[in-house]
């Protein structure tokens, strides 16, 4: 089954998710790995991913099952990885944004600067990509239907998520503050 979302609601959720980035490190100094789901009537749910403590396949996996349970037909992810060549001493960290559906993607880059105590000081902007090839953003897969789930996965994934779900943020895109 493949979910499609609006351009207009993946540029709104690229923003938000990219000035809650921006806020976290302002007011926190740290970035946390987390996931955002948005269903078709507005339901979002916001799932801060640190604790989770699968290997990145299988967490894969049980997100684009949550992604599925949620009814979601777009989704923000963001998280820290490290970028460059080892080779040249060129590695930096940056925080990734990818807001994508079955057939288009935003992605965010941001350089992490920190402090000598290991917090966040600073996010420099380096640019944004965005494209409606799939293939060329291989998170595109998420949506697009492209994992069976066995019976005892289900089962697995269902009670993790049940388990996890008291520390999910839940919200109404739609609901007026």
């Amino acid at each position: 089954m493949e979910h499609n979302a609006s351009y207009g609601l993946l540029r709104d959720l690229f923003e938000e998710y990219s000035d809650w980035y921006v806020d976290l490190a302002d007011e926190y100094g740290s970035l946390p790995r987390s996931i955002s789901g948005v269903a078709e009537n507005g339901e979002q749910f916001i799932y801060l991913l640190d604790d989770l403590e699968l290997h990145h396949m299988i967490r894969n996996k049980f997100l684009r099952f949550v992604l599925d349970e949620c009814n979601a037909v777009a989704y923000a992810y963001a998280g820290i990885e490290i970028s460059g060549d080892s080779n040249l001493a060129q590695v930096e960290e940056v925080l990734n944004v990818v807001v994508a559906d079955s057939h288009r993607y935003i992605i965010g880059v941001w350089q992490v600067i920190r402090r000598e105590d290991g917090t966040v000081a600073d996010l420099r902007h380096m640019g944004n990509t965005q494209g409606d090839d799939p293939e060329k953003h291989s998170g595109s897969w998420l949506l697009c239907g492209s994992v069976r789930f066995q019976e005892a996965e289900s089962a697995k994934f269902k009670a993790l998520w049940n388990e996890v779900k008291p520390g999910v943020v839940f919200k109404d895109r739609h609901a007026t503050d």
